[in-house]
């Protein structure tokens, strides 16, 4: 589906932040643009790479770390 640094890359450019920000032990507060603007945007980037994920995933919503978003579109992967 993605890869970590593929998430990576989608939530440092939703956040217009350096990639090098962002680890899969990030969490929102680390990042003052991890707002929940920025959050809608994470969301929107990924629902428009993977196909409206947001839709069958609606827990994303609530996810507030890279590692939590990466184990909830990994268990789609799953199912």
């Amino acid at each position: 589906m993605i890869t970590e640094s593929e998430l990576i890359d989608e939530i440092s450019a939703a956040l217009e932040v350096d990639t090098n920000l962002l680890s899969m032990d990030t969490v929102s507060t680390d990042v003052d643009q991890w707002d929940s603007l920025g959050h809608i945007t994470i969301l929107t980037r990924l629902d428009d790479k993977l196909d409206n994920v947001s839709e069958r995933a609606p827990e994303l919503a609530e996810a507030m770390s890279v590692r939590e978003i990466w184990s909830i579109l990994n268990s789609l992967d799953q199912k």
